[in-house]
């Protein structure tokens, strides 16, 4: 599931069909099909994260990693605790 999951993003990110961040992906909840989180989210912005994708019918999948292995996936020299995808 992992590398699926790594590839997923790799493309998105490719592509640029992606918000990076918490707060960018609290604001993209409604246009997006995905949401990945890392493990290492606080556990309130989650739960807010988690309440907002279930009101849009968003999945939310989380990424077998903490936040700096998301951020260097996405391609980010910092920490990314969430991403949304537009396709």
């Amino acid at each position: 599931m992992l590398k699926s999951i790594d590839k997923t993003i790799k493309e998105a990110v490719g592509r640029g069909k992606f918000k990076c961040g918490l707060r960018q992906a609290l604001q993209s909840v409604k246009g997006s099909k995905l949401i990945v989180i890392s493990r290492s989210i606080d556990h309130s912005n989650r739960l807010e994260l988690e309440e907002k994708a279930k009101s849009a019918g968003v999945s939310i999948q989380e990424f077998d990693g903490n936040s700096i292995q998301l951020g260097k996936l996405c391609g980010k020299p910092f920490r990314v605790s969430a991403v949304s995808f537009k396709e």
